[in-house]
């Protein structure tokens, strides 16, 4: 094998290396949060998609027991989905980098 096969190998090791460290940098800064319909609830979640913070605001509290648990998950729901699609861009990009 000559000099420039191996220099050649090391190049495409060290890029697929960084695509990998991007990826795994990224997966580790997601965040995502959704605002139900009326505003009256924001859920954030992590990189996976679980709930990391919830913010009801006053009027969602005197909302139907049954409506507000609806909403909460609905919207809950919502930001879990929006990090799944970072995740999946995330993923998709690092794809196409070690091609």
């Amino acid at each position: 094998m000559s000099e420039q096969q191996v220099s050649a190998i090391v190049d495409s090791v060290r890029g697929r290396l960084d695509a990998l460290e991007t990826t795994l940098e990224g997966l580790h800064g997601i965040r995502a949060a959704a605002h139900s319909p009326d505003g009256r609830i924001v859920a954030r979640v992590d990189g996976t998609g679980a709930l990391a913070n919830l913010r009801l605001e006053e009027a969602a509290c005197r909302m139907d027991a049954r409506e507000l648990a609806a909403s909460i998950l609905t919207t809950a729901r919502a930001a879990a989905e929006a990090a799944a699609m970072q995740r999946v861009a995330l993923m998709d990009d690092l794809r196409s980098a070690l091609r």
